[in-house]
C-alpha cells in the first residue's frame, strides 16, 4: 500500500486523496483518541450534574444567585459543548486506526467540520466569560437579559458562519475541496493554507492574547492598583485592597472563580500554537511532539471539568440527588352497606355525611307501596 495518494489540481496544488498509517502513528493517534475519550466522559457527566441541579432547584425561591441561574453558566454551557464537539471529532480518528488508512470521503468531511467548528467555538466562548467576568469585576457592569440571549444566539450563529464560510466562497474546481485529508486525520485540506489561519488558527490566537490581557487587567484592577471612577481610569502604583459593590457579593464570587478558564485555555493552547507557528515557518515538527502538543490540547474537556469540580462549589449538594419516581400501588376497595357505590365512596367523590349509615331505611325512602295483584 503507497504512504499517501494524491491528486494534482488545476492550480498545481496537491490534494491528499489518502494517507496510509504506520503502526507509530496508529499508537500515535490513538492516544488522541483516549484523551478524547476522557474528555467525552467528564463532560457528559458535568453536563448531567448541571442539568440535574437546574432540574432540582427549578422552583426554588431561596436562593436567586444559584450557579445554574447566572450568565456565566449559559456561557459556561456553550464551552462544554464545544469541548463535547471537540471530543467527538478526535474519538472519529477510531476508523482511521481501524482502518490503517485516511481517506477522503463524506466521513472525511464530517470529522473536518467537527473539528473546525471545536477550534472555533472554544476560543469563542472562552472570550465571552473572560468579557463577561471583565465587566463585572473591572466595569462592575451586570450585562441584563438581552446581552445573555444576544450573545448566545448571535456567539452560536457565528460559528456556524464561520464553518460555512469556508467552502461557500471555495472554487472547488480550480483549488480542491476545502475539507480534506491534513497529515493524519481530516481537517482544513493543506491546499487551503491560508484559510488555516483566517479559519481557525487566528480564533485562537486572538481568543488567548484578549483573554490574557482582560485577565490582566483584572488582576491589577482586584489588586487596587487600577481605579476606576465612572469612565475614568487611573493607575497608581500602591496596591489597595479592592472592596468593589457589595450589592452582589456571590456573582462577584462566581466571576472570580470563571477567570481561571480563559487563563487555563491560554496555557492549553501554547503548545499546539507553538508548534504550529514553526510548521507555518517551515521547520518540520516531529510527530511526537505534534501528539504531545494535541493531546494537550484536547484535554481542555478534562481541565475545564476538574476546574469546576475542584475549586468553589458551585452546585449545592442537595441538588445533586437523582429524584425518586414513585409509582401507585393498587389497593382494595372495601365494601359498603351503603346506598352509595363503593368506588366513589372510596375515592371520596361523596361527603362523609352521604353514606354514614349502613344501610337504607323505610325512613331514607318513605312508605313503600306495594301494588296489589
Amino acid at each position: 500500500m503507497m504512504a499517501q495518494v494524491n491528486a494534482t489540481l488545476p492550480n498545481g496544488s496537491i490534494y491528499v486523496l489518502s494517507k496510509a498509517y504506520t503502526m507509530a502513528d496508529v499508537q500515535g493517534v490513538s492516544v488522541l483518541v483516549v484523551a478524547s475519550v476522557f474528555s467525552l466522559v467528564a463532560v457528559l457527566s458535568l453536563l448531567s450534574a448541571i442539568a440535574l441541579s437546574a432540574f432540582n432547584t427549578r422552583n426554588s425561591a431561596i436562593d436567586q444567585h444559584l450557579f445554574v441561574r447566572t450568565h456565566v453558566a449559559a456561557y459556561f454551557i456553550s464551552l462544554l459543548i464545544s469541548d463535547l464537539i471537540q471530543a467527538v471529532g478526535s474519538i472519529l480518528n477510531g476508523k482511521w486506526i481501524h482502518d490503517m488508512l485516511v481517506v477522503d470521503g463524506d466521513f472525511c468531511t464530517f470529522q473536518a467540520v467537527l473539528k473546525q467548528t471545536a477550534d472555533v467555538a472554544v476560543a469563542f466562548w472562552v472570550l465571552v466569560i473572560a468579557i463577561h467576568t471583565f465587566c463585572l469585576l473591572f466595569l462592575e457592569l451586570k450585562p441584563g437579559k438581552f446581552a445573555l440571549y444576544g450573545t448566545l444566539i448571535s456567539g452560536w450563529f457565528g460559528i456556524a458562519t464561520i464553518v460555512i464560510a469556508g467552502p461557500a466562497a471555495t472554487n472547488v474546481k480550480l483549488r480542491g475541496p476545502f475539507y480534506g485529508v491534513s497529515g493524519y486525520w481530516c481537517w482544513i485540506a493543506p491546499a487551503h493554507t491560508a484559510s488555516h489561519v483566517t479559519l481557525d488558527y487566528m480564533f485562537m490566537f486572538l481568543s488567548a492574547f484578549f483573554s490574557f490581557i482582560l485577565y490582566t487587567l483584572i488582576f491589577l484592577r482586584l489588586r487596587g492598583n487600577i481605579v476606576v471612577t465612572g469612565w475614568r481610569v487611573a493607575f497608581r502604583m500602591t496596591a489597595v485592597a479592592y472592596q468593589g459593590k457589595q450589592s452582589d457579593r456571590h456573582a462577584v464570587a462566581i466571576a472570580k472563580q470563571m477567570l481561571l478558564y480563559p487563563v487555563a485555555y491560554t496555557i492549553i493552547i501554547l503548545p499546539i500554537a507553538a508548534a504550529r507557528l514553526s510548521s507555518f515557518a517551515g521547520s518540520d515538527v516531529p510527530f511526537a511532539a505534534t501528539i504531545f502538543c494535541d493531546t494537550v490540547y484536547l484535554l481542555s474537556g478534562v481541565v475545564n471539568v476538574t476546574l469546576f469540580t475542584t475549586t468553589r462549589k458551585m452546585l449545592p449538594l442537595d441538588s445533586l440527588r437523582i429524584p425518586k419516581w414513585s409509582i401507585s400501588e393498587p389497593r382494595a376497595i372495601p365494601e359498603y352497606g351503603s346506598h352509595v357505590d363503593s368506588y366513589y365512596r372510596s375515592s371520596g367523590t361523596y361527603a362523609k355525611s352521604d353514606y354514614e349509615k349502613e344501610s337504607v331505611t323505610e325512613e331514607d325512602i318513605g312508605p313503600v307501596v306495594h301494588a296489589s295483584a
